[in-house]
């Protein structure tokens, strides 16, 4: 009996209309995909090392030019590192002002240019740190404790016992050659090694 004069068809609950399959399925994977990126993102960035710290090493030529004759010639440099850069994390380019570039010697000059557990006084002669066959070397000084570690074929040497050397503004560079770079245009710049961020120049 309809006591309100209304259809019995009337008083059924509308139905609720669902999402397709194709479209929920569409959805879930693309849902998905987005959580799997933020969670690579969050992951890669917490596995980072502190490497990414970008340093800087200011490379200043000492006046007086370069000294030496002959296939022997050294350049003295002042550095002005940031705090906290060490060795092990950049190496040194010589480059022409053509843009060619210098290679950095084999082997270093002279029987006595080594390196020993107790750090020791540059030389230079027969039985010091002389100019190489070809390109150049580096040699890390310090005032009081002589040679602390050598660049040469495109990497650092150091004394036995050691794997690196803390960088400061007291210690100068000396880049040994067996030919003449200072006052020619050659400049010298800082790479980073591993994923280590330096940077730095200056003319020899």
């Amino acid at each position: 009996m309809n006591v309100f004069g209304k259809r019995s068809r009337s008083w059924r609950k509308p139905r609720k209309r669902g999402v397709s399959p194709i479209i929920a399925t569409i959805l879930l994977v693309a849902i998905t995909v987005v959580l799997a990126a933020v969670l690579y993102v969050l992951v890669s960035g917490l596995t980072k090392g502190g490497s990414s710290t970008p340093y800087s090493l200011g490379i200043t030529a000492i006046s007086g030019g370069a000294s030496g004759s002959g296939a022997n010639w050294f350049d003295s440099l002042a550095l002005s590192p940031t705090s906290g850069l060490t060795t092990s994390q950049f190496g040194f380019s010589v480059t022409t002002p053509g843009g060619g570039t210098v290679a950095n010697a084999a082997a270093v000059g002279g029987t006595g240019c080594t390196l020993t557990a107790t750090p020791t006084t540059i030389t230079y002669g027969s039985t010091g740190c002389n100019g190489p066959t070809s390109g150049y070397y580096a040699v890390l000084l310090s005032s009081s404790n002589g040679i602390l570690a050598i660049y040469v074929a495109g990497a650092w040497s150091y004394a036995a016992g050691t794997s690196t050397v803390a960088v400061t503004a007291s210690y100068t560079l000396e880049v040994i050659s067996a030919a003449v770079l200072a006052g020619t245009g050659d400049s010298i710049g800082v790479f980073g090694t591993g994923s280590s961020s330096v940077s730095g120049s200056g003319f020899l």
